[in-house]
C-alpha cells in the first residue's frame, strides 16, 4: 500500500499540492487570526485603563474614627487602625476581602489618614488639616528645615510637629520652625518642622495627591477665599493624633489597578469583582461601621466592555465569512483530488480493492499533505503572530485537516455503489441550508450576537448567519440562474458566431461542481460589500456626530457674553465663517405664569447657522416666520418638551424680562448641550433683547480650513476674568480622533481590511481552480469546433464567455447581500460605541470600493482567457481527436 501511495502521489503532485497548500493557509490563518484579536482586545484594555483621567482608576476605601469626648481620647489608642503599622494591616485585610482576579490587579497601595481642616488663629482665612500618609514621604524632597519627628510634651498638651509644602505655606505666610495654633476645642499648637516641594513634579501621584502639593482655595458665596492647606505628620504623630485628641480622622485606603494586568477576557469579571467587594468591605467594622469602596473603575471598564462586544460582533460577522471561504476553498480543493484520482481508483477497483481500501488510498493520499501542512501551520502562527494561543485555533486546524482528508475517502469509498438519483438528497440540503439561514436571521434580530452574559460571548451559530445567507443566496442562483441563459441560448442561436451561443449553453448546463465556485465569489463579494457598507456608514456617522458635538470645525466657549471675543474669533486666521450661540442657564419655562421646568435658553440664528453648515450632513430646522408681536418661535429638547404643557407658555430669566414663547418644534440634540439635558432653542435677536444682550455665556462656532487653535484660545480668553476666563477650544479634529481612534477602532478596521483582502484571495482561488478544472473539457469542445470552423480568436473568448455569467451574477448577488446586510441584521450591529451614542441608521455603499470589485471582474475574465489560451495551445487537434472520435 505504501509503494502505491508514492506512485499516485508522484502521479497527482499538482492536486496534492493545491490542497496541502491550502491547509496549511488555512492553519496558518486559523492561528493567526485569533492570535491577532486577543492581542488587540488585550492591548484596548490596557489603553482604556491607562488612558483613564489619573485617579478614576483607584479603588479607594474611606472610613473614619469617629469624634469623641474628651475624657474617652485614650479609648480610642486601642483601635486597631490608630497606628501607622495598624492601617498597613487594615491595608491588607481589605485587599483581601477583594475576588482574586481583581486582586491580581492591584499594583501599588496607599494609606492616608487625616483630620478635619481647623481654623488657625490670627487671620480668618486660614485652615490646617493634620494628615498622615504612606507614600507621601517618598515623593517630596524638602528645601527648609526637616521632616517631622514625634510631638513635643508641654504642660497643655502635645505640640505637633508637621511639615507643609512649599506653595501651601507661602499661602498660610509661615515658615520652617513657626508654631501655629488652632481656633479648634481644645487648640492643637503645631510646630512646622520643614517646606517641601515633589521631587518630581510631572509624576502622575500628584493628580491624585494634589492638597500635598498646594494648599486648597475654597471661596464663599460672599466672596472670601478659604485657604485649605494639609500639614504632613510622621507615625508617632498620626498615634498622638487619635489617642491624645478628639477630633474625627478621616482614613481612606486606596489600591491602584495596574494597566498592564487588566485583560480583556477578565475584563466583564472586573466589573462584577468590583461590585463585590463594595458589598464585602462595609461587613468588617473599622470604627463604628466598616469603610466604603468608591471607585470609577468598574463603570469604565464597563464602558470598554461594551465597545469590545461591538468590535467583537463586527469581526465575528467578518472572519466567519472568511473562514466559510476558506471552508468553500478547500472543499473544492480536495474534490479536484478525487475527480483526479478518478482513474487510479477505478484501475484499483478492477483490480478487486474493497470500498475501504479505494477510501484508504484516497484518504491516505490526503492525509500526506494534509497533516505535515496543519501542523506547520499553527507553530508558524506563534512563531510569525505574537498573542495567546487560543482553542480555537487548534480546533479549526483539525477540522480543515479532517475535512481535507475525509472528503476525498468518502468519494472513494462510494465509488462502487450503485448510482442514485441524487435530486432529492440535494433540494432536502438545500432547503435545509434556507432554513437555518432564515431561522439564523430571525434570531439574529431578536436576540442579538451574544448570550445574556458578556461572559457567554458570541453566538457560533450566529455568527454564522451571513454566511448561511451567502450560500443560501448561491444556492438560489445556481437554481434561477439557468433559466435566463436558457433564454438567452435562444436568442444567440439566431446569431451568426458560435462562440457566444457555445459559451451560454456550457454555463447554463454546469452541474453541482459549480456550486461551490459560485457560492465562494459570492461570499467573497458579500463580505467585500458587508465590511465597505459598514466602513462607509459608520465613518459617515462618525462625521455627522462630531459635527453635531462640536458644531462646526471648532467652537470657542467663554464663560460671559462679550462681544469683543466674537469679534476676535471671527477675525482669528483661518476662520471662514462663525456663528455664536449666547447661552443662559437657569432660565425657567413658565406655563400660565408657573414655572413648569429650569432649563438652559440658548440664542442662535439657525439661518445663518444652516449657511455655514452646509454641506456637512447637519439637519438644522429653520425658524418660522413670525409677524410682530406675535411670540417668539422655540424650539424645545425632549427633556423640556415632556414638561411645556399647557398654554401661556413663556421664558423667563434673572438678566431681563419675561419672553412670551410659542413651541415650533423639537430638537433632539444641539452642539455643547449634553443628552438628555433640558435646553431651549429661540431666535438670538429675541433672546438677546429680553436679556440686554450681555447676559449668560457665549458658544462660537466656526469654519474653516488650516484653523489656527492656539490663536483661537487666546482670543478667547477674558482677562479681566481671571483664571475663570480663560475660556475652552473644541476642534472638529479632536473630538473626532475620540471615536476613531484607540486599539478598538483600528482593530475594526485593519480586520475589515485584511478579510476583504483574504476572501478576495479566497474568490481568486475559487475561480482558478475551476478554471483549470474544466479546462480539459473546454479545450476538447474547442478543438471539435475548430473542426467546424471556429477560429483561434474565437476560441479564446469562449472561456470569457463561458465563466462571465457565473462571475457576474456571483458578483451582482454579493454585493447586494452585502449591502442589504447590515440593515438586515438589525440590532445585532450597534455601533453607538464608536460615535458617541449616535445610531448608524444609513448604511450606504462605498462606490470606490465597487469600481474596485468591477476591475476586479475584468481582471478575472482577463484571467480565464489566459488560461484557456495557455491550455489550448498546449493541446493539438490531434491530441483531442482520436481514432473513433466522430
Amino acid at each position: 500500500m505504501s509503494l502505491l501511495l508514492r506512485r499516485t502521489a508522484r502521479a497527482r503532485w499538482a492536486p496534492l499540492l493545491i490542497l496541502g497548500l491550502l491547509v496549511l493557509v488555512t492553519a496558518f490563518l486559523a492561528g493567526a487570526g485569533p492570535r491577532t484579536l486577543v492581542a488587540g482586545y488585550d492591548r484596548a484594555a490596557r489603553e482604556t485603563v491607562a488612558g483613564a483621567p489619573f485617579g478614576s482608576t483607584d479603588l479607594v476605601a474611606t472610613a473614619q474614627i469617629s469624634p469623641v469626648a474628651p475624657t474617652d481620647e485614650r479609648l480610642r489608642a486601642r483601635f486597631p487602625s490608630a497606628t501607622a503599622g495598624g492601617l498597613a494591616a487594615e491595608q491588607r485585610r481589605w485587599l483581601g476581602l477583594f475576588p482574586p482576579t481583581l486582586r491580581r490587579t492591584i499594583a501599588t497601595a496607599d494609606t492616608n489618614a487625616a483630620t478635619q481642616f481647623m481654623g488657625l488663629t490670627g487671620a480668618g482665612s486660614r485652615e490646617l488639616s493634620l494628615a498622615f500618609s504612606s507614600t507621601a514621604p517618598g515623593h517630596v524632597r524638602y528645601v527648609s528645615g526637616r521632616p517631622p519627628g514625634a510631638p513635643e510634651p508641654t504642660a497643655h498638651g502635645p505640640r505637633f510637629e508637621a511639615a507643609l509644602p512649599v506653595r501651601a505655606a507661602q499661602r498660610l505666610g509661615v515658615k520652617a520652625g513657626d508654631v501655629v495654633t488652632t481656633t479648634s476645642q481644645p487648640a492643637l499648637d503645631v510646630r512646622v518642622t520643614g517646606l517641601f516641594t515633589p521631587a518630581d513634579p510631572g509624576s502622575g501621584y500628584w493628580a491624585a495627591h494634589h492638597r500635598y502639593e498646594d494648599a486648597e482655595l475654597k471661596k464663599l458665596q460672599s466672596g472670601q477665599i478659604i485657604i485649605l492647606a494639609t500639614a504632613l505628620v510622621d507615625p508617632s504623630g498620626y498615634r498622638a493624633l487619635c489617642g491624645r485628641t478628639p477630633f474625627r480622622i478621616d482614613l481612606t485606603w486606596t489600591y491602584t489597578p495596574a494597566a498592564s494586568r487588566v485583560t480583556a477576557r477578565d475584563a466583564p469579571a472586573l466589573v462584577e469583582d468590583v461590585h463585590r467587594a463594595g458589598e464585602a468591605l462595609p461587613t468588617v467594622r473599622v470604627d463604628a461601621a466598616g469603610p466604603a469602596l468608591d471607585t470609577r473603575f468598574d463603570d469604565i471598564l464597563d464602558d470598554f466592555v461594551h465597545r469590545l462586544h461591538t468590535t467583537q460582533t463586527l469581526l465575528s460577522l467578518s472572519l466567519a465569512g472568511l473562514f466559510a471561504a476558506a471552508l468553500g476553498v478547500l472543499l473544492l480543493a480536495a474534490r479536484l483530488l478525487s475527480a483526479r484520482l478518478g482513474a487510479d481508483l477505478a484501475v484499483q477497483a478492477a483490480r478487486g480493492a474493497s470500498r475501504a481500501q479505494l477510501a484508504g488510498l484516497a484518504g491516505g493520499l490526503a492525509a500526506l499533505v494534509t497533516l505535515p501542512a496543519a501542523a506547520l501551520g499553527l507553530p508558524a502562527s506563534a512563531l510569525l503572530v505574537n498573542g495567546p494561543a487560543q482553542p480555537v485555533s487548534l480546533a479549526a486546524a483539525v477540522v480543515s485537516a479532517v475535512i481535507a482528508i475525509a472528503l476525498p475517502a468518502v468519494a472513494a469509498g462510494r465509488r462502487r455503489r450503485r448510482r442514485v438519483r441524487p435530486a432529492h438528497r440535494r433540494l432536502v440540503a438545500e432547503a435545509l441550508l434556507v432554513v437555518l439561514a432564515v431561522a439564523g436571521t430571525y434570531l439574529l434580530r431578536r436576540r442579538g450576537l451574544t448570550s445574556d452574559t458578556w461572559a457567554s460571548g458570541v453566538d457560533p451559530f450566529l455568527s454564522a448567519v451571513p454566511a448561511l445567507l451567502s450560500v443560501a443566496a448561491g444556492l438560489l442562483l445556481l437554481r434561477v440562474l439557468p433559466v435566463p441563459l436558457r433564454l438567452a441560448g435562444r436568442f444567440l442561436a439566431r446569431g451568426r458566431s458560435a462562440v457566444p451561443f457555445v459559451g451560454v449553453a456550457r454555463a447554463s448546463r454546469q452541474d453541482a461542481t459549480a456550486v461551490l465556485p459560485l457560492v465562494v465569489l459570492l461570499l467573497a463579494v458579500a463580505v467585500i460589500g458587508f465590511g465597505s457598507t459598514v466602513q462607509t456608514s459608520l465613518a459617515r456617522t462618525q462625521r455627522i456626530a462630531t459635527y453635531e458635538d462640536v458644531g462646526g470645525d471648532a467652537r470657542a466657549d467663554a464663560l460671559t457674553m462679550d462681544a469683543r471675543v466674537v469679534d476676535r474669533v471671527r477675525r482669528s486666521p483661518g476662520v471662514r465663517a462663525a456663528v455664536p450661540a449666547q447661552t443662559v442657564d437657569g432660565a425657567r419655562l413658565l406655563s400660565n405664569g408657573d414655572v413648569a421646568d429650569e432649563l438652559t435658553a440658548v440664542g442662535v440664528d439657525l439661518g445663518a447657522y444652516r449657511r455655514m453648515m452646509a454641506g456637512t450632513g447637519l439637519r438644522i430646522p429653520a425658524w418660522p416666520r413670525t409677524r410682530p408681536g406675535d411670540p417668539v418661535p422655540a424650539l424645545l429638547s425632549p427633556a423640556a418638551r415632556r414638561k411645556a404643557t399647557g398654554g401661556g407658555l413663556a421664558l423667563s430669566t434673572d438678566y431681563g424680562r419675561r419672553m412670551p414663547v410659542r413651541i415650533a418644534g423639537t430638537v433632539a440634540r444641539f452642539p455643547g448641550r449634553a443628552p438628555g439635558e433640558g435646553f431651549v432653542l429661540v431666535p438670538a435677536d429675541a433672546l438677546a433683547r429680553a436679556t440686554g444682550g450681555s447676559a449668560g455665556s457665549v458658544s462660537v462656532f466656526v469654519r474653516g480650513e488650516h484653523l489656527d487653535v492656539a490663536a483661537l484660545r487666546r482670543n478667547v480668553v477674558q482677562p479681566d476674568l481671571g483664571d475663570a476666563g480663560a475660556g475652552t477650544v473644541t476642534t472638529y479634529r479632536m473630538t473626532h480622533d475620540a471615536f476613531t481612534q484607540g486599539e478598538l477602532g483600528r482593530l475594526v478596521g485593519r480586520g475589515f481590511g485584511l478579510t476583504g483582502v483574504l476572501v478576495a484571495c479566497y474568490g481568486t482561488l475559487a475561480v482558478l481552480v475551476i478554471l483549470f478544472a474544466g479546462a480539459a473539457e473546454r479545450g476538447r469542445a474547442v478543438s471539435y469546433l475548430r473542426t467546424l470552423g471556429l477560429s483561434r480568436r474565437q476560441a479564446r473568448s469562449l472561456a470569457f464567455v463561458e465563466i462571465a455569467p457565473t462571475l457576474l451574477a456571483a458578483s451582482a448577488a454579493g454585493w447586494v447581500l452585502g449591502l442589504v446586510l447590515p440593515g438586515l441584521l438589525g440590532p445585532a450591529i450597534d455601533l453607538r460605541p464608536y460615535t458617541g451614542g449616535s445610531p448608524v441608521t444609513h448604511y450606504v455603499p462605498d462606490l470606490p470600493q465597487a469600481a474596485g470589485l468591477a476591475g476586479g471582474l475584468l481582471v478575472f475574465a482577463v484571467l480565464a482567457v489566459f488560461i484557456d489560451a495557455v491550455t489550448a495551445a498546449r493541446r493539438g487537434l490531434g491530441g483531442v481527436l482520436r481514432i473513433g472520435d466522430t
